[in-house]
């Protein structure tokens, strides 16, 4: 893909070296995103690490994964899934769905199961 046909989005919490590149390619009308997502996975082990060591919490919600945006893409995707919907926590059903494709296909990104 020619460089002046890529652009890049960023987030106020992820490093912008590592944000999401996206672009579009004119000619083939084709979109590319992608994402670094090692640091989401160590982060993520390192929580792991913490409750094995300290314990699990035992009062209210736990955190059951940690989910980068290019994830949550390829989920809706592939599975008609949006996470980004302000209402999707409120889905029972949704959320069963969720714990399915991540202890599948994501498991480097579970927290909790």
């Amino acid at each position: 893909m020619a460089r002046e046909n890529e652009f890049s989005f960023q987030s106020a919490t992820v490093n912008p070296k590592k944000s999401m590149k996206a672009g579009f390619d004119l000619q083939s009308a084709e979109w590319e995103v992608k994402q670094d997502i090692q640091q989401y996975k160590d982060q993520v082990k390192l929580e792991r690490d913490k409750e094995q060591y300290f314990g699990r919490v035992s009062k209210g919600y736990r955190k059951m994964a940690t989910i980068p945006d290019i994830v949550a893409l390829e989920i809706l995707q592939n599975h008609k899934i949006n996470l980004h919907d302000p209402l999707f926590m409120n889905d029972k059903d949704n959320m069963k769905k969720l714990k399915t494709i991540l202890m599948m296909e994501y498991p480097d990104l579970l927290v909790n199961t």
